[in-house]
């Protein structure tokens, strides 16, 4: 399989300074975008896209979601050859819980970084099978045939209480946010199909669009440069990130 990349970190027409940050491989990176294509092989191979929403006050939320995503780089490579899927997600979930404490930690331990944390949403490539891995309000979507689907779940007040008036940008759940947290790790798909389309993303865009909207940006020639503009005519109110993964047969 190949995958033909763009990634985009953008702090939006808003915000000062840039909260989120993105990871493509083993590059991690904010106010930035980057291009390019990466062939999977048969062999163990482990491939890792994410995106980082951070919170927090005096930019203590850049420094959580910087933390996550190079500690999560850092471990996920190091993961053994011929797991199976129970004890993949097993070792993914103890790499995730052993992070939020130590984002948890770096918090307790200097009060301008009290309360800081950061969503995820990563794509990962394992051996021949993708997984996402999800804590918080940022999404992964795949469009294929044009048509948009929705594969993570929010951890919203929205989502998780099923009351669909409760507003969609608090959230029950992050790297940091306290000690009920909890990761979702799970298979993107049965099989991939050739033109797959994945589309991991901050709140920065998902605000600012719907997901008719985005499917409609998929559809057209120069989407990659399309989603970041109409984030910002909309208002660009919050950080931009996105990575978009087209798959194709080698």
């Amino acid at each position: 399989m190949k995958l033909r990349i763009t990634a985009t970190c953008d702090k939006g027409c808003v915000r000062n300074n840039n909260e989120d940050m993105v990871l493509v491989g083993k590059k991690t990176f904010r106010d930035d975008r980057l291009q390019g294509a990466i062939e999977l092989n048969e062999d163990h191979c482990i491939f890792l896209l994410a995106v980082a929403d951070g919170m927090g006050g005096a930019k203590a939320g850049e420094v959580a979601s910087q933390l996550l995503l190079e500690q999560l780089c850092a471990r996920i490579y190091m993961l053994d050859a011929g797991h199976d899927e129970q004890a993949l997600k097993a070792a993914v979930r103890t790499i995730c819980m052993e992070i939020h404490q130590s984002i948890l930690q770096m918090g307790h331990l200097d009060s301008a970084k009290t309360s800081m944390g950061s969503t995820l949403i990563a794509l990962l490539y394992y051996e021949e099978k993708l997984y996402s891995i999800n804590a918080g309000d940022s999404r992964l979507y795949r469009c294929r045939n044009k048509t948009l689907a929705q594969i993570s779940q929010d951890h919203s007040m929205r989502e998780l209480s099923s009351n669909y008036s409760a507003p969609s940008n608090i959230i029950f759940n992050s790297f940091g946010g306290g000690t009920s947290f909890f990761v979702d790790i799970e298979s993107a798909g049965k099989k991939v199909l050739d033109g797959d389309m994945f589309l991991l993303c901050s709140d920065g865009v998902t605000a600012m669009l719907s997901d008719e909207e985005i499917e409609d940006i998929l559809s057209q020639e120069g989407y990659e440069d399309i989603l970041l503009d109409r984030c910002k005519a909309k208002g660009g109110q919050d950080n931009i990130s996105y990575i978009l993964a087209e798959c194709s047969e080698v």
